[in-house]
C-alpha cells in the first residue's frame, strides 16, 4: 500500500514542532514514558486515517480528536494543529504527500491531484488496524469469544459478516416471536370453536357429527366431508332473529370465561415470579440497575445516530464514527445486563402470551355481554380488556417491566373488583332467556359456527404464513453459519499456521512443538494454545503475562498477512515490541526481517536495550532510529538524533543565538552520557534516585571507555594482532587529546547554560566549544552506521562494538 519517506508534525499531541526522516525503512523511536513517543504514532495514524486510535474506544469518554488532538496550549487554535506525510506507494511507483488538519480531518490536502493516488490515500484510512497499541494486544488475546470474533473480523474487514448473521439471527428470532403470538391465536380460536360446537376432540368427523345433527333437523343435506371451502350454513336460508345468539354455546362461552379467569393466572404465575426475582435482583445492585437504564437508552440513541451529532444530547462529535465508537464501548460494559435483560423479556413474553389467552376468552365474553345490552358486564370485560392489552404492551419494553413491580406482586391478572358476581349476572341473564325452538336453536348454532370456523381458518392462515416465513428465516440463518463457519474455518486455518510458525520463531528454543486453534462459531471464536504439548488451554491459562503479548503481536501479523497480503508494506507498532520476552527479542526482529521484508515497521519502546537490540540486530540503523530523552509542556519531546542536533546546533549560531546552541548542547550531552554510561558499563557515584548530573556521568563515562581500549590493546598483543592493538591504542590517543580540548573549553558552556552572562558570548566564542565536543564524541560512535559503541555481553564484556560490527574490540586475552 505505502511506506514514509519524512514526517512533519506540528501542535499535534505532545508534540510542538517535530520532522522525521524515514526514509521508507524500519524506524524506531526509543525514550522513558511520557516523553512523546506515542505522539508520533498518533501523529501518521492521524495524517492516514484521520482518527487517532487512542482517542476511540472503551475508556475513552469524552474524548475527541478535535478537542484532545491539538497540542494543549493549542486547544482553541486547531487550524495550527497539522501533520505533513512524504509517502511512496510501490505498486503505483509513485510519490506523493498528504497534510491533514486537526480542525478539518476529513479533508486532507494531497499532493499530486492523482485520482490514483487519491483512491490509494481513501483505502489506507479505511485501515486503522495498521496501528497497534498494547490495548489491542489485550483485546485479541484476554477477551471473551464474543468479543473476539468481532475485533478479528474488524481487522480483516469481515465486519459485514458478523453484522449479517446478527441481522438474520434478529429476524429469525422476531419471526419465531410471531409465530409463537400465531399460534396462540389459533389455538385460541381453535378452543372457541370446538366449544361451540360441544365437542370433545377436535376432528373432523367430530366436527362433521355436531354440525349435521342440526342440519338434520332443518332438513338441510349432510356434509360429507369437511374441505377447506366447506361452509357449515350452506342452504340455510332464514337465519333466524338472532343468528348470533344460540343460547348454549353462549352459556358454554361464558362458563369457558369463569374457568378460564380461576385457571389462567396460575399459568403465567411461573413467568411472574421469574421477572420479580430478576427485578430483585436488579434492585439489590444498583450499578446493574444503571447499566441497564443504560443499554436501553444507549441501543435506542445507537439506532438514531446519522451523523456525528449525540441524539441524546446534542453533543457534537469529531464524526460519526467516532461517535458510534463510544456508544459500542458503552454497550459492552453492561453484558451482565444484557444477561439478565434477555431473560427478563424472555419471561415477559411468557407471561405476555398468557395474557393473549385471557383476552380472547374476555373478547367471547364481551360479545355475549354486547348481544344482551348487559352494561355491567359489558363495561368490565372491557375496561379489564384494556388493562391486559397495556400489560403486554409493558411487558414488551425492557424499560417498563420494572415498573410493574407491584402489579405483578399483587397477581398479574388484575380482575376488576367483584368480576365473578358481574359475571354471574350475565349468565343469569342468559339463562333467563326462554329456551330457543328446536329449528331457531339449529339455526343460530349453524350460523354462529361458520362465523367461527371462518375465524379459524383465517387464523390458521396467519399461522401458515407464519411459520413458512419462520422455517425460511431458520434455513436462511443455518445455511449463512454453515457457509460462513466454512469459510472462516478455512481463513481461520491460514492464521493460525501463519501465528504458530511465527510464535515458535521468537520463542525459539522454549516452545518448539507450539500449535494454536482458532474455532469459529456461530457469532464467536474460540482460541487455544498448545502448553508445552500438555494439551490446548485458553492463552491466560498457564503462559505468561509477557508470553500472551507476543502472542497478541504473532497473531496481529498473522492477520495482517492475510488481509493485505504484500500490500502490508506499513505498521505502527506502539510500545508493544517491550512485551516480547528480553531473551526473545533478537528472534522477534529475525521475525520482522524474514516474513515481513517489505513492511515498513514504526516502532516505539521506553526500553534503551530493546532500542539498541533492534539496531544490533539489523533491524534498524542509526539513520533510521530516533531517540527521546524527555518531554516539557512548552518544548514537546527532546530528540536525541544522531545528525541533526549538530545542525539545530549551527542553525541557532547562524542566528548569533549562543544560548540556545548552548542548552541544546548541554541537553545532547546529558542524553549521551547517561546513555554510554548505560552501553559501556560505566561507573559513576551510585544514585538511589538516578539523578546523574552530566558532570558525574561524562568523568565516568572518559575513564570507561579508556580503560577498555586499553584491555583491547592488551587483549590483541595477547594474541599478536598488531593492527587491533594500534586501533585500539589510536582510540584511546583521540580520546585523551579529545578530552584535553574539552577541558579548556568545557566552562563556556557551564556559564552559557547556567548564567545569565549569555551576552558575552557570539558565534566566534562558540564554534570551537562546539568542536572540541564533536570531536570527543565521535570516539564513542562508528563512523560507518553512526551508532554508539557499547560492550556485550553487559555482565562479563568480551568485546565493545558497533551495531554493524565495523567497530569490534575484542577484551578477551590469549591464554597462557
Amino acid at each position: 500500500m505505502i511506506k514514509i519517506v519524512a514526517a512533519h508534525i506540528e501542535e499535534v499531541r505532545g508534540i510542538r514542532k517535530l520532522d522525521i526522516r524515514l526514509d521508507q525503512a524500519t524506524f524506531a523511536i526509543s525514550g522513558p514514558n511520557g516523553s512523546g513517543k506515542s505522539g508520533v504514532i498518533d501523529a501518521i495514524e492521524f495524517a492516514l486515517t484521520g482518527q487517532i486510535g487512542r482517542l476511540t474506544g472503551p475508556g475513552t469518554k469524552d474524548l475527541s480528536v478535535s478537542e484532545h488532538g491539538p497540542h494543549v496550549d493549542k486547544v482553541k487554535f486547531p487550524d495550527a494543529a497539522f501533520v505533513k506525510l512524504e509517502v511512496y506507494f510501490p505498486s503505483l511507483k509513485k510519490a506523493a504527500s498528504i497534510t491533514r488538519q486537526v480542525s478539518a480531518p476529513k479533508k486532507p490536502v494531497i499532493t499530486p491531484k492523482d485520482p490514483a493516488i487519491k483512491a490509494a490515500f481513501e483505502e489506507i484510512a479505511s485501515h486503522p488496524e495498521i496501528t497497534l497499541s498494547r490495548r489491542e494486544i489485550l483485546r485479541l488475546i484476554l477477551v471473551e469469544p464474543t468479543k473476539r470474533s468481532d475485533e478479528i473480523q474488524t481487522i480483516l474487514k469481515l465486519d459485514a459478516v458478523g453484522q449479517t448473521r446478527g441481522a438474520l439471527n434478529t429476524a429469525h428470532n422476531r419471526l419465531q416471536t410471531a409465530l409463537k403470538a400465531a399460534e396462540g391465536q389459533a389455538l385460541s380460536s381453535r378452543d372457541t370453536l370446538a366449544r361451540h360446537l360441544n365437542i370433545g376432540e377436535f376432528r373432523p368427523e367430530e366436527i362433521l357429527t355436531s354440525v349435521n345433527a342440526r342440519r338434520k333437523m332443518l332438513n338441510l343435506p349432510e356434509i360429507a366431508k369437511l374441505a377447506a371451502d366447506t361452509k357449515l350454513d350452506q342452504g340455510l336460508s332464514e337465519p333466524g332473529k338472532d343468528p348470533d345468539f344460540n343460547k348454549q354455546a353462549v352459556l358454554r362461552d361464558l362458563n369457558a370465561v369463569s374457568e378460564g379467569i380461576s385457571v389462567l393466572p396460575r399459568a403465567g404465575t411461573p413467568a411472574a415470579d421469574a421477572i420479580l426475582a430478576a427485578i430483585s435482583r436488579l434492585e439489590s445492585d444498583p450499578s446493574l440497575l444503571s447499566a441497564l437504564h443504560h443499554r436501553a437508552l444507549v441501543e435506542r440513541g445507537l439506532d438514531l445516530v446519522d451523523g456525528p451529532l449525540c441524539p441524546l444530547c446534542d453533543h457534537r462529535w469529531a464524526d460519526e464514527d467516532h461517535l458510534r465508537s463510544h456508544l459500542a464501548a458503552k454497550l459492552a460494559k453492561s453484558e451482565e445486563a444484557a444477561t439478565l435483560q434477555a431473560a427478563m423479556l424472555s419471561s415477559a413474553g411468557d407471561l405476555s402470551r398468557e395474557c393473549a389467552k385471557l383476552r380472547e376468552l374476555l373478547v367471547a365474553g364481551y360479545r355475549v355481554a354486547a348481544g344482551q345490552n348487559h352494561a355491567a358486564s359489558r363495561l368490565a370485560i372491557e375496561g379489564w380488556g384494556k388493562e391486559l392489552e397495556g400489560l403486554r404492551a409493558d411487558l414488551g419494553k425492557m424499560e417498563r417491566i420494572i415498573g410493574l413491580k407491584p402489579r405483578l406482586t399483587s397477581g398479574w391478572a388484575g380482575p376488576p373488583k367483584d368480576f365473578a358476581d358481574v359475571l354471574a349476572s350475565l349468565v343469569a341473564t342468559v339463562e333467563s332467556k326462554p329456551d330457543q325452538t328446536a329449528t331457531v336453536d339449529a339455526q343460530t348454532f349453524l350460523s354462529a359456527a361458520q362465523l367461527r370456523l371462518d375465524d379459524y381458518r383465517e387464523a390458521m392462515r396467519r399461522k401458515q404464513r407464519a411459520e413458512t416465513a419462520s422455517q425460511a428465516a431458520k434455513v436462511a440463518y443455518d445455511a449463512y453459519c454453515t457457509v460462513m463457519e466454512a469459510e472462516l474455518d478455512a481463513l481461520y486455518q491460514d492464521v493460525q499456521e501463519d501465528f504458530s510458525t511465527f510464535y515458535r520463531l521468537i520463542n525459539e528454543g522454549d516452545e518448539e512443538k507450539f500449535t494454536a486453534k482458532l474455532s469459529p462459531t456461530a457469532g464467536k471464536l474460540d482460541f487455544s494454545v498448545n502448553f508445552y504439548e500438555r494439551g490446548l488451554f485458553p492463552p491466560a491459562a498457564f503462559h505468561s503475562e509477557g508470553h500472551q503479548d507476543g502472542m497478541g503481536v504473532c497473531l496481529y501479523l498473522a492477520l495482517m498477512k492475510r488481509l493485505s497480503g504484500d500490500k502490508f508494506t506499513l505498521a505502527l507498532l506502539d510500545d508493544v515490541v517491550m512485551s516480547v520476552d528480553s531473551g526473545h527479542r533478537y528472534q522477534f526482529c529475525k521475525l520482522l526481517k524474514t516474513h515481513f521484508p517489505n513492511t515498513q515497521f514504526v516502532i516505539t519502546t521506553h526500553d534503551r536495550l530493546w532500542a539498541e537490540q533492534m539496531r544490533s540486530a539489523g533491524l534498524v540503523t542509526g539513520k533510521t532510529s530516533l531517540s527521546f530523552h524527555g518531554w516539557t509542556v512548552e518544548t514537546g519531546p527532546l530528540v536525541e538524533s544522531n545528525a541533526e542536533v549538530w545542525d539545530d546546533i549551527a542553525a541557532a549560531l547562524a542566528k548569533n543565538k549562543a544560548p540556545e546552541a548552548a542548552g541544546t548542547l548541554r541537553r545532547h550531552l546529558e542524553y549521551v552520557a547517561r546513555r554510554l554510561a548505560d552501553n559501556l558499563g560505566a561507573s559513576p557515584i551510585f544514585k538511589s534516585d538516578g539523578n546523574y548530573e552530566l558532570g558525574e556521568l561524562l568523568p565516568s563515562v572518559l575513564v570507561r571507555l579508556r580503560e577498555l581500549c586499553g584491555k583491547a590493546a592488551d587483549a590483541a598483543q595477547s594474541w599478536g594482532n598488531s593492527a587491533e592493538k594500534d586501533a585500539a591504542l589510536e582510540r584511546k590517543k583521540l580520546l585523551s587529546t579529545c578530552n584535553g580540548a574539552v577541558n579548556v573549553e568545557q566552562w563556556a558552556v557551564n556559564k552559557a547554560v547556567h548564567y545569565n552572562e549569555w551576552a558575552n558570548f557570539g558565534r566566534k566564542d562558540f564554534e570551537p566549544v562546539i568542536a572540541a565536543f564533536r570531536e570527543l564524541l565521535g570516539c564513542f560512535r562508528c563512523d560507518g552506521c553512526e551508532s554508539w559503541l557499547y560492550i556485550t555481553p553487559r555482565g562479563h564484556p568480551d568485546s565493545v562494538r558497533c551495531s554493524c560490527s565495523r567497530v569490534n574490540l575484542n577484551l578477551k586475552s590469549k591464554g597462557k
